[in-house]
């Protein structure tokens, strides 16, 4: 038997209603530059990115490399230079979306008012 979804306004409103609850902040559609840093092995490797939306306690950026899910990297800010320890929480099936969590929660990081 197949499932049958309903892509309608009213059901897509209700699943991201739902998204909302289930997410710990509120996030904000912004499109922040990041350099990504992280280790592979013994080499150091580095990818720009941009946010697609941010929250104190992450983002979602697509990366200009396939991530693999838990590495662990350091983001830098473009403009500001400031620099945070993030994990790969979430991976699109494209390899380049990625969601990344803030080892230390911080809403000033990306320059943005919430």
């Amino acid at each position: 038997m197949a499932t049958k979804t309903l892509n309608t306004p009213v059901a897509n409103l209700l699943a991201d209603e739902r998204w909302a609850k289930l997410r710990s902040h509120k996030r904000i559609i912004s499109r922040v530059k990041l350099m990504v840093e992280w280790g592979d092995g013994t080499a150091r490797q580095v990818a720009n990115a941009v946010t697609v939306d941010v929250s104190h306690s992450g983002c979602m950026a697509i990366v200009g490399a396939p991530l693999p899910m838990h590495q662990k990297v350091r983001l830098i800010h473009a403009e500001t230079g400031r620099e945070a320890e993030a994990e790969v929480v979430w991976r699109d099936h494209e390899a380049w979306d990625v969601g990344l969590e803030l080892a230390k929660p911080d809403a000033t990081f990306w320059g943005l008012k919430f």
